[in-house]
């Protein structure tokens, strides 16, 4: 009896424990898919994904769509109309509510008023075409293509800027990574020096303020490459926002562009450079000068008069046979009791509109003005950028040059300043000033020849399109880096 207690017992106790709440388990992390680029990739992948393209292509098709709405002003206005009534009896006999048909209007009955009340009806087309405006429509029609015009110049501008964007971001990354490398080599260097100067000064061959600087020289390069890591991480999340793929882990195939400068662009291509007013940015502030001055244009027709051709066919029914006398059950309800068709021709004219058009000609002279001012304005950033760009292109090549003699000679001067140090010939500062040159010439010589790519990347952006520049970057791909 008692070993049955003990079993129901233990049975119980694993059913509560069976029944407990297990532990909180976190949910899976998303897997970030790999995403391999290559510079050409990215900037065709932000040509095509960046929102700002997306919004640009949108108003280029709501132009479009504009300019043909505005194209369909030239056809007539033509419709069918119907309508069935049922009023009192001293109403109109031809009670019709106002429509596109011309109005009905018949006798009242002689008789005092009463409630007695009859059907009526009417059905018939209409046909209304406006015979000349002075050229408003065609202006109006030219107004809209304008504004498409500019929105596909200004998708072009925007297909350019995201390609140009992503460029800088990925070389950027590039650059990033190139200084985390050199910031970690400087830590590294530092490690070592300071395990040396601890030695020398535990030996008391050195003084202790030696170990005390090269404590602060390695805590310096720790902090500065953890900065350096920090500047990777946000240039990468720019780079996968430019190309919309903010959460996926982006892998860079730099195809040699790290270790090979480019010559893109030789200075025949720079003197030959196409004129500014050619660039998309110029081209696009241009459209929207066009667009204005068509917007005048309009303007000036607006108030002329206008002239329309009027046409109607219909029939009428009514249940009134003769003032008090009514048809029965459904008369009138069908419009056959009589037919009736017009032609006319109507003139119209407004003064109120002459005044208003007149106030808003001078507000689309302003804007002309503004827009102008603005095209002017462009042209001028555009030839500023290319001078700019054409200094930093030199500037890039002369670094590119003079980082190599730089690094060897760091490098030699490091060497030196170590061995002297270890000999007692040099002091701690002699050592820090090597290190510093050294650390500096490992980074120009890092960044050289990624800021001839930037630098050739600033002049095809200021010349207006990144093709060129594209080519010479799958041509260095083909080739190996080489």
């Amino acid at each position: 009896m008692e070993l049955c207690s003990v079993k129901v017992i233990v049975f119980f106790f694993f059913c509560i424990l069976a029944a407990l709440p297990g532990p909180a388990q976190s949910p899976p992390k998303a897997v970030q898919t790999p995403l391999h680029l290559t510079l050409a990739q990215a900037v065709r992948r932000a040509q095509r994904r960046y929102p700002r393209v997306a919004a640009a292509l949108a108003r280029q098709w709501a132009g479009e769509f504009a300019a043909a709405l505005a194209r369909a002003q030239y056809l007539p206005s033509l419709g069918l109309v119907s309508q069935f009534d049922r009023g009192t009896d001293n109403s109109p006999a031809g009670l019709l509510f106002p429509s596109a048909l011309p109005s009905i209007s018949g006798t009242v009955a002689g008789k005092y008023y009463a409630w007695n009340s009859v059907w009526t009806s009417s059905a018939g087309a209409y046909f209304n075409w406006e015979l000349y405006d002075f050229g408003r429509r065609h202006s109006d029609v030219a107004f809209y293509q304008a504004l498409a015009r500019q929105a596909a110049r200004q998708a072009g501008l925007a297909r350019l800027q995201a390609g140009a964007h992503a460029a800088d971001a990925y070389l950027s990354v590039l650059a990033a990574r190139a200084g985390l490398q050199v910031a970690r080599a400087d830590v590294a260097r530092w490690h070592t020096l300071d395990q040396i100067v601890r030695v020398l000064v535990h030996q008391q061959l050195r003084p202790g303020a030696d170990a005390s600087r090269t404590d602060a020289e390695l805590a310096g390069a720790r902090i500065r490459q953890a900065s350096a890591l920090a500047r990777l991480q946000n240039t990468r999340a720019l780079l996968a926002q430019a190309v919309g793929s903010a959460r996926a882990r982006l892998v860079l195939e730099p195809d040699g562009l790290l270790a090979h400068a480019s010559r893109a662009l030789t200075p025949a291509q720079l003197r030959a450079r196409p004129a500014a007013a050619s660039h998309p940015q110029a081209r696009a502030r241009h459209a929207a000068l066009t667009a204005s001055r068509f917007q005048l244009q309009e303007l000036a027709r607006a108030d002329r008069p206008r002239a329309y051709l009027l046409a109607a066919a219909y029939g009428r029914g009514t249940g009134i046979q003769n003032p008090g006398q009514f048809a029965a059950h459904l008369n009138g309800l069908w419009p056959d009791s009589a037919g009736n068709w017009a032609v006319g021709l109507g003139i119209e004219y407004s003064l109120t509109r002459h005044f208003l058009i007149h106030r808003r000609q001078a507000v689309a002279r302003a804007r002309i003005q503004r827009a102008q001012a603005q095209y002017q304005q462009v042209i001028q950033f555009l030839r500023r950028a290319r001078r700019q760009a054409a200094a930093d292109l030199v500037a890039a090549r002369q670094l590119e040059l003079n980082s190599p003699i730089e690094l060897r000679a760091a490098q030699t001067g490091e060497a030196q300043a170590r061995a002297r140090y270890r000999a007692g010939l040099a002091g701690i500062v002699d050592l820090a000033n090597a290190e510093q040159l050294l650390s500096q010439a490992q980074s120009d010589d890092s960044l050289s020849r990624l800021a001839i790519w930037r630098a050739e990347l600033e002049t095809a952006y200021a010349q207006g399109s990144l093709r060129p520049w594209l080519q010479a970057v799958q041509a260095q791909a083909a080739n190996g880096g080489h």
